[in-house]
């Protein structure tokens, strides 16, 4: 599964019991699960841009081809309510034979 989710997650206090990681409203969404082979990292950065700018102004798309990043993304936004907007309305979006889902839906999924 495709997720998007906002980036940034909350950290507990040291010699704590770790607490579930929260999400709190960011601007810059995280992408996963992109197809690696099917396109190129310029025409996926494209689509990405196309595809995120019809909710607001993206800033910068962010995909690379490492061992570690591949597969991903982050998209920046001018403004949280703007992420927030895509976020929502990108759940379930079709890309590229991929299945988009928002950190919400992740947690039903996953149960966390």
């Amino acid at each position: 599964m495709t997720a998007v989710a906002m980036r940034g997650a909350g950290a507990g206090a040291p010699g704590k019991k770790a607490a579930k990681p929260t999400y709190s409203p960011n601007q810059t969404l995280y992408v996963s699960n992109l197809p690696t082979s099917k396109i190129q990292k310029d025409d996926l950065k494209r689509s990405l841009y196309i595809l995120f700018s019809t909710y607001g102004s993206v800033l910068d798309v962010v995909a690379m081809r490492t061992e570690k990043m591949r597969g991903q993304a982050h998209v920046t936004y001018k403004d949280v309510q703007t992420a927030t907007q895509a976020m929502r309305a990108l759940q379930k979006f079709d890309f590229f034979g991929r299945e988009l889902v928002s950190p919400l839906e992740l947690r039903k999924l996953y149960g966390n």
